[in-house]
């Protein structure tokens, strides 16, 4: 929108006196200039947290709602006798797949592509 101003006010500075000229082409390269900063900045803000993996608010915000209310009670039931040849992270996550929507075939192949890149493959 402030782009869109400016582009306006450097035209219209072409069709004024002399005198005016300099005050709205001012203004045009004032708003011309502002505009491309923000739109730099929000850019390189949207790369970096596309880069650092940074989820919006938002969705943080609704998986909390969502993993809030879905969120079974598992430290109540009995262990099976499978349970105590688990590891750590067995358990970890087992228990992540209970309580979240996470597809259990997009965890698997999460799971392999982390596996393979530490293999060097």
């Amino acid at each position: 929108m402030m782009l869109g101003i400016g582009m306006m006010l450097a035209i219209i500075a072409g069709s004024v006196s002399k005198d005016e000229a300099a005050a709205v082409g001012g203004w045009a390269v004032g708003f011309l200039v502002l505009s491309v900063v923000l739109l730099a900045v929000i850019g390189i803000a949207a790369v970096g947290e596309q880069l650092a993996g940074v989820v919006a608010r938002n969705v943080q915000n609704e998986w909390a709602g969502e993993s809030s209310k879905d969120t079974r009670n598992t430290s109540n039931t009995p262990n099976s006798p499978d349970d105590s040849d688990l590891s750590d992270t067995e358990r970890a996550l087992i228990k992540l797949l209970r309580n979240n929507d996470i597809p259990p075939d997009l965890v698997a192949e999460s799971l392999r592509e982390v596996l393979e890149r530490r293999m060097g493959r």
